[in-house]
């Protein structure tokens, strides 16, 4: 099985993606401070912000620019953990741009969740290297013909934690999941990564729905289709009848995007 659909690669210099929007905030001849662009999946928009690991002031000035405040636990943080919540935000903002909310400032919940205006849902996720910062948000009415959704991104060199760590595995894959890309992948460290950001999606959505989070082992893949994976969820909630999930995905030779519905 064969999931790249994109040969590129993001670059926060230079990124030529059809649904890229120019470089932001350029000081002088240095790098752009970061990019902004939007990908298609499934049946929603995706934006993402690359961000390259700038020193702390540069960090700050792009949160002052944009209105984003650092909570307490994040300033005093890792630098890396203060660039992935920034550019989450830059994310959010640029999703909820769209509908009509020019400078709505993401709090967040008891779980950790951010959260969106009442009459939308929406997720976000983001990942990083030593070189910079990939982080999406995805927004959508609230509405009874909406299914709940959930994002996740992951960059693809984490891949080789599945293939150097195999316990790793069954922390997130079950018994029979594993066998299954094991018989049937011809690349099983990606295919583990691609499940790992499925299942990560997944529990997304399942707590817009229910506002509780459930296992990776609640959830079974199912089966592979051209542009997205079924998956069952088994839950006490499903009162023992298990609920379907969709998973599309975006895969590159540098990262993995999945959004789930349920």
């Amino acid at each position: 099985m064969s999931f790249i659909s994109d040969p590129g690669r993001t670059d926060c210099r230079q990124d030529t993606s059809a649904g890229s929007r120019k470089l932001l905030l350029p000081v002088n001849d240095s790098p752009a401070l970061f990019s902004h662009h939007t990908i298609s999946i499934g049946n929603n928009t995706i934006h993402q912000i690359c961000m390259p690991l700038a020193d702390t002031a540069v960090l700050h000035k792009i949160g002052q620019i944009h209105n984003i405040f650092l909570p307490d636990n994040i300033r005093q943080s890792r630098h890396k953990r203060q660039t992935e919540f920034i550019a989450g935000r830059l994310a959010a903002k640029y999703a909820l741009l769209q509908y009509g909310y020019s400078n709505f400032n993401l709090k967040t919940g008891s779980q950790g969740q951010p959260l969106f205006p009442e009459s939308l849902q929406g997720s976000l996720s983001h990942t990083s290297n030593q070189r910079q910062c990939l982080a999406i948000a995805c927004v959508q009415k609230k509405q009874p013909t909406h299914r709940f959704l959930g994002i996740d991104i992951e960059y693809r060199q984490h891949q080789s934690i599945m293939n150097e760590h195999k316990s790793t595995l069954s922390l997130f894959l079950r018994a029979a999941e594993l066998r299954y890309i094991t018989e049937h992948s011809t690349d099983l460290p990606l295919m583990a990564l691609l499940l790992f950001s499925a299942k990560e999606s997944i529990i997304k959505a399942w707590f817009h729905q229910y506002q509780k989070l459930i296992n990776f082992t609640d959830i079974a893949f199912q089966s592979y289709r051209h542009s997205y994976l079924n998956f069952l969820i088994d839950s006490p909630l499903t009162h023992a009848n298990p609920q379907t999930a969709e998973v599309y995905f975006h895969c590159t030779k540098e990262k993995i995007i999945t959004i789930a519905y349920i």
